[in-house]
């Protein structure tokens, strides 16, 4: 085999050199669609909702990102009627955000997670009137194939009702997931097909495609 000459050296050194350098625009290219790829728009992510799960049925689509940057969007669900249980005995909300922060991961660390947690229970229990509502519980909800959810129950009255209510935060398409889960206390023992863990559940695994 004879050896490569001085011209045809030249040419694969060259070519090495070509093919190891990236022009700034195709860097800049490569950086954007992988960004997109680690946080998709809300209108991909929020397409993977389900219509229905764990005894929820989807309802209105709330754009709060479009007067607020950084509030996302929320999805309405609610249950339906069930005999001697009417319409919307029970209602949830999945809100997608991302409140200024970078593209968040998998590995995003629980005390960031445990922060937004704490907003959303303070938001349920801060008073209001004839509301009165306190942490109950709080435990982690594990979702196969992905990063566990942090959940807070919630109990208390609404006026003469008693409530209960749960909230749950974790990540999802590079933002957070936040779900809530609300109902009458003494509705929720007759909605046997409503489960809040199931629910969050196929909420986060659907969200993270």
């Amino acid at each position: 085999m004879k050896a490569a000459g001085p011209g045809l050296w030249l040419a694969l050194t060259a070519s090495g050199l070509l093919a190891g350098c990236v022009a700034p625009g195709d860097e800049a290219a490569t950086g954007a669609a992988r960004a997109a790829q680690q946080r998709p728009s809300y209108d991909i992510v929020l397409a993977r909702l389900p219509e229905q799960a764990g005894g929820f049925s989807r309802g209105m689509t709330t754009d709060m990102e479009a007067s607020a940057p950084g509030q996302g969007r929320a999805v309405d669900y609610a249950t339906p009627a069930r005999t001697g249980v009417a319409a919307r005995a029970a209602i949830a909300s999945v809100i997608l955000y991302e409140h200024g922060q970078p593209v968040l991961t998998p590995a995003t660390p629980a005390a960031v997670v445990t922060g937004k947690l704490e907003e959303g229970v303070a938001e349920a229990t801060s008073p209001a009137p004839g509301r009165r509502m306190a942490e109950t519980a709080r435990h982690v909800l594990e979702v196969p194939g992905g990063a566990a959810m942090q959940c807070a129950v919630i109990e208390g009255t609404y006026g003469r009702s008693a409530m209960w209510q749960q909230v749950c935060v974790g990540v999802a398409a590079g933002r957070f997931l936040k779900v809530f889960v609300a109902v009458p206390a003494r509705q929720k023992a007759l909605l046997t097909e409503m489960d809040a863990d199931a629910f969050t559940r196929s909420i986060a695994q659907a969200a993270r495609g």
